[in-house]
């Protein structure tokens, strides 16, 4: 099924979900993190703390072409010290390419609220991900929403203190 065959969930209005169909592109997801990234900086994470009604951290990866860092807004759960991301970009049909930087590199940074940290990741096994899957989509419904429909395995991490906190 593709992307835009997603169906509304029940729990949205046919205007909302009509919003974010038109807003559902990989150009606009990106233009609107940038807004998003600005915004939560400039009132560490008051008031722009939810993306899509899910929690919302900064992640800062290194880029896999470029080697500079990348700042992005994220959905997250937190998993003890850890934080659990899913690279689900509103279930398109490419991987975001902060998941595929973690991948080439798994030195990153989390922002959340005021606090700035420094995390090591690493991609969940089928195993673990089998285990997760349940938490994370009874956390967050729309991971589940999308990986439903999308014919991608999304990308699932897990971020762990590096030490080091970067300001």
């Amino acid at each position: 099924m593709s992307g835009a065959e997603v169906p509304k969930p029940d729990f949205m209005t046919e205007e909302d979900w009509a919003a974010f169909l038109e807003s559902r592109t990989a150009e606009r997801i990106r233009a609107s993190g940038k807004e998003q990234v600005r915004s939560y900086l400039a009132t560490q994470g008051e008031g722009a703390d939810e993306t899509m009604g899910g929690p919302t951290l900064l992640l800062t990866t290194i880029g896999r072409k470029t080697g500079k860092e990348v700042t992005v807004p994220a959905n997250y759960m937190q998993h003890g010290e850890d934080v659990i991301v899913v690279g689900s970009l509103a279930g398109l049909e490419h991987h975001p390419y902060w998941a595929l930087n973690l991948e080439a590199n798994p030195r990153a940074w989390v922002q959340i609220k005021e606090r700035r940290w420094e995390v090591r990741a690493r991609k969940v096994d089928a195993e673990e991900r089998r285990r997760l899957w349940p938490i994370l989509t009874n956390f967050f419904f729309f991971w589940g929403h999308f990986q439903k429909y999308s014919e991608r395995e999304f990308k699932v991490f897990v971020l762990s203190p590096a030490g080091g906190a970067k300001k």
